[in-house]
């Protein structure tokens, strides 16, 4: 910009000498109309900037860690004016990465049009992926001048963890104590004689014991009863949501301990186990779910605490004191499954000194590097290793893309409000 303006000026002594030297009106209007073309520009910007919306929109749907994702700038002009340059500045960041990168795209603005600027990314953990429009800046056709839209669109996507299989058994359903107050499964046949889950016709290798006489002597076939499965008093899922070690790293182990999360609520869904999970926030201390039996009713809990902030070391005292406070108190789970990024010994101290520790099964978050040291980590507990699956790609891949059609609507969602 700065060598347009030095070569314009130099145009301008130039037309002066011209003007000087040369007798006749040509040298009067040439000059004449240099100097009054940056008027003319400027005043043509002045609109042009009044003309343009800026709008925010991104990828429908859910989205699972590795899969290609959208957002998209949307630049809509109502005059007849246009410039060849226009630059929009886009600053990203991930949740738990938390460094943000900021870049700079430059497109053209063509007169009444809507174009739309895809950034498509590729991240290899969850989190919440955030953006923020900050300015789209307008030259004027030769940038001799500009003019600045401050921008205050921001947006974010959740990105979902993948599971992956952890868990190395299955663990049966264990019958309540209270026969009265047993709950059920309404999916699977059990051996409980107290309640009846289904009745069928008799066939070979049916237990005698098992037919239901009364009913059999009105249909005049022999009926089998089938008994029902009591479920669980149900397992707990904690997750330990903290910042172990500098980033990416803490990023790439948050990840693994959501993951290992995913993957042990999907297996106690096809077990159909109870399970319940907690989370931890600062203010409200730790808060706990309803009870669910199927992974899709949890998606909607584990995406809460993929969007929770991670816990600061500061704030690590008041969180194990509110683990301690509430495990002390939770005997009637009979599994408490734990995640952490990395078992440490302050943890460990706390779950021994627990009531039955043997209930509490430990997922900690290991690197290729590291020794696995469950050995050390107290006969009571059971350890559970989760290897972090390193990178092959960059964290974030934003790849530019220019359209000039309307915008498909089916495809994509408004993520931000217009300036």
């Amino acid at each position: 910009m700065i060598r347009a303006k030095l070569l314009y000026a130099a145009l301008i002594v130039v037309l002066v000498l011209f003007f000087v030297l040369y007798r006749g009106n040509l040298s009067f209007e040439l000059l004449i109309f240099v100097l009054l073309f940056p008027v003319i520009l400027w005043l043509m910007l002045l609109r042009l900037r009044s003309a343009v919306k800026i709008s925010l929109f991104h990828s429908k749907g859910p989205i699972l860690k590795g899969q290609i994702y959208q957002w998209s700038v949307q630049v809509r002009n109502t005059s007849f004016l246009s410039t060849p340059h226009a630059q929009v500045t886009v600053e990203y960041r991930n949740s738990l990465t938390g460094k943000p990168t900021e870049m700079t795209l430059e497109l053209p603005v063509l007169p009444r049009n809507t174009q739309r600027l895809r950034l498509a990314f590729h991240a290899v953990t969850c989190g919440v992926m955030q953006i923020q429009l900050k300015k789209f800046v307008i030259y004027d056709p030769i940038r001799l001048f500009h003019r600045t839209i401050r921008l205050s669109l921001q947006d974010s996507i959740v990105i979902m963890p993948v599971p992956a299989a952890l868990l190395p058994e299955e663990w049966p359903p264990v019958p309540q104590p209270d026969a009265d107050s047993a709950e059920y499964s309404k999916t699977k046949a059990g051996d409980d004689p107290s309640e009846i889950f289904d009745l069928h016709t008799y066939r070979e290798g049916d237990l005698v014991s098992r037919i239901h006489w009364k009913l059999s002597s009105k249909l005049d076939t022999l009926m089998v009863k089938e008994y029902s499965l009591p479920l669980s008093a149900g397992c707990l899922l904690l997750t330990d949501c903290r910042h172990v070690s500098r980033r990416p790293d803490s990023a790439l182990r948050l990840d693994a301990m959501f993951s290992a999360v995913s993957a042990a609520a999907a297996q106690l869904s096809e077990q159909s186990n109870h399970f319940a999970m907690t989370s931890y926030h600062p203010a409200h201390g730790l808060q706990t779910s309803e009870m669910f039996t199927a992974l899709p009713d949890a998606a909607q809990w584990i995406r809460h605490m993929v969007r929770q902030t991670p816990v600061m070391p500061e704030e690590r005292p008041a969180f194990l004191q509110a683990i301690h406070d509430f495990l002390a108190e939770s005997h009637t789970y009979e599994r408490i499954l734990i995640f952490t990024p990395r078992l440490d010994d302050k943890l460990t101290e706390l779950l021994l000194s627990l009531p039955d520790p043997e209930r509490f099964t430990v997922f900690a978050v290991l690197s290729p590097q590291e020794p696995d040291s469950s050995a050390d980590s107290g006969s009571l507990l059971r350890w559970i290793p989760v290897l972090i699956q390193e990178p092959v790609h960059p964290v974030y891949e934003p790849v530019r893309e220019e359209d000039g059609s309307d915008f498909d609507c089916e495809e994509l969602v408004e993520g931000g409000a217009e300036p």
